[in-house]
């Protein structure tokens, strides 16, 4: 058999023997699961097999600071016991969908723990990080694809292939829809017109902008990887594709964590002594930006900035959502979101003629740390942030590359707390790289249970 006629089959025997295929599936071919319309429910079918290796393992290890996070899942899971607990100002609450819509996020949040733990249990030369990390390195090349696709046809609209075979009743139903449904953007008039706003492969705008964020760090680190000229040329050839989509998605959440992260950058390189690194970079940025300013795309900040367009919304939800968990449920909030009676605005409720804006989003949305504080308390809240604080805190400083590199995605995530609903694809990808940071502790390539930790 020829050197050529062997690659199949020892693709097929590294799928046999390596358990997270379904994983780098997912990453490398996302765009046929969005096609057939398990987008963001591919990772949930995912985060269910790695749960399922897992249980298969004689002991499994943890991080360190994980007792943080399994009080957190317990918070989040004892929130079952208020979801009809009647609150003054708020609409009653009745019926199953309550449950449906708590078990969603929960299972969100231990498909994502499954991820994190499965990444951190297995061995480097079995599931090495340069697979994980190219990996979602094309994911954030298929979202730059998709963000091109939702400016130029963002009213091309067509069916998934689960949503031809569903029984009608059931593929439009309003959530399971958002789910399965391909669309390339949302059309809304934000700038004074229309505008699509793209949001493909995923469901919203905002949740384009939280994954571009998110996955833009590990692009930029699958350069290391890149050995050939011509693909490292393409590799920055799509970085600077990738800015017109960004600027017309008008997600300024995403602006500010993308500058966050280019400052750490720079205070890095400064810190480090890396001056001419340092004198590049910062000479690239502002060549980079007297460009930018050049062209129409400057124009498009300049006018998303002056239409701020949901700030006293926002504002005022967020004002709402702190004192009504702080009267009447603080520890452990209400499970789940939950309807405001009346609007900000008006003591009737709804929108009117004059104010489309004035219903307002359901208590615990428009925010991850607005779903928090609702859902699961301050005291969820506070477990939530020092599970992710104690643990990226050591990576800050940490001396290894790979490792330390992984900041850069808990920095974007930090800055769109407030304002991106990020307990779906976006907390999964960041658990991604919480795995890859933890396993980095370990030295030897191959052995998983030298890493630092405990084990249950």
């Amino acid at each position: 058999m020829s050197r050529g006629d062997s690659r199949p089959a020892k693709a097929l025997a590294w799928f046999g023997r390596t358990p997270a295929w379904p994983l780098l599936l997912l990453l490398f071919a996302f765009p046929l699961w969005w096609i057939l319309g398990f987008g963001s429910l591919g990772f949930l079918i995912v985060g269910a097999l790695l749960f399922y290796q897992l249980l298969k393992l004689p002991t499994i290890s943890v991080p360190p600071g994980f007792v943080f996070w399994a009080l957190f899942l317990g918070v989040a899971t004892l929130g079952v016991f208020v979801l009809w607990v009647p609150v003054p100002g708020l609409m009653p609450e009745s019926g199953s969908s309550r449950i449906l819509s708590w078990a969603f996020r929960l299972i969100w949040l231990i498909a994502s723990t499954a991820v994190m733990l499965y990444i951190g249990n297995s061995s480097r030369k079995l599931l090495p990080d340069k697979a994980l990390i190219c990996g979602l390195g094309a994911m954030f090349i298929f979202t730059v694809i998709g963000g091109y696709a939702g400016i130029f046809f963002g009213r091309v609209d067509f069916p998934s292939l689960l949503e031809a075979v569903l029984p009608h009743s059931v593929a439009t139903n309003n959530f399971l829809a958002s789910q399965i449904h391909p669309g390339l953007a949302q059309v809304q008039d934000i700038l004074g017109y229309d505008s699509a706003r793209p949001k493909a492969p995923f469901e919203y705008a905002n949740s384009w902008g939280a994954n571009f964020g998110l996955l833009l760090p590990f692009y930029l680190l699958s350069f290391r990887y890149a050995k050939l000229k011509i693909v490292k040329l393409a590799l920055w050839c799509g970085l600077l594709a990738s800015i017109p989509p960004a600027v017309l998605s008008l997600n300024r959440a995403m602006w500010i964590g993308l500058a966050a992260i280019g400052l750490l950058a720079i205070i890095r390189l400064a810190i480090s002594g890396r001056l001419m690194a340092l004198g590049i970079t910062v000479f690239s940025l502002v060549t980079a930006t007297m460009v930018f300013i050049a062209t129409p795309l400057w124009n498009v900040i300049e006018t998303r900035l002056a239409n701020p367009h949901s700030n006293t919304g926002r504002t005022n939800l967020a004002e709402y959502t702190i004192l009504t968990a702080l009267e009447h449920s603080p520890i452990i909030g209400f499970g789940s979101t939950r309807t405001r009676q009346g609007n900000f605005f008006s003591i009737a409720a709804g929108a009117t003629a004059d104010c489309h804006q004035c219903n307002p989003p359901q208590l615990g949305t428009q925010g991850t740390l607005w779903f928090l504080i609702f859902c699961t308390g301050f005291l969820g809240t506070i477990l939530f942030l020092a599970y992710f604080i104690r643990h990226f805190t050591p990576v800050l400083v940490a001396k290894d590359p790979i490792q330390r590199a992984m900041i850069y995605p808990a920095v974007f995530f930090a800055c769109v707390l407030p304002t991106y609903d990020t307990i779906t694809t976006s907390l999964f990808i960041l658990m991604i790289a919480v795995g890859i940071s933890w396993r980095r502790t370990a030295v030897p390539i191959d052995a998983p249970s030298s890493r630092k930790g405990l084990k249950i």
